[in-house]
Formats: structure tokens, sequence, C-alpha cells
């Protein structure tokens, strides 16, 4: 099952300093809150345009 010869396994270094993974944890805080941002702001203008267009159907079609 396991090899009792084998070395033994060296720990696995850090690859990111703690500094650095803060900086990574605010970098993509700020990055989810624009992409939220952005998903409201089209979500919104799709909601305006759908009224627009349903409004001028009506309107049109009467």
């Amino acid at each position: 099952m396991s090899d009792p010869h084998a070395a033994p396994a060296d720990q696995p270094k850090e690859l990111f300093s703690s500094v650095e993974l803060r900086e990574f944890d605010a970098a993509d805080t700020e990055a989810g809150r624009a992409i939220g941002k952005m998903l409201c702001i089209l979500f919104i203008y799709t909601v305006i345009a759908m009224s627009v267009v349903s409004a001028w159907t009506a309107a049109v079609s009467s």
C-alpha cells in the first residue's frame, strides 16, 4: 500500500505571503462590487428599454 522506504513528504511552502493574500482579498472584493453594480445598471436599463418598447408597441397597435 504505502512504501515504508519512501522519503518523507516536504511541507509545501506558502505560495503567497499574508500581505499578498490581503491584497488579493481586497482586489476580489472591489471586483465583486464593480460586477454587482454593472449587473444592477444593466438590469435597470433592460427594464426601462422593455417598458419603452412595450408602450411603443401598444401605442402603434391601437
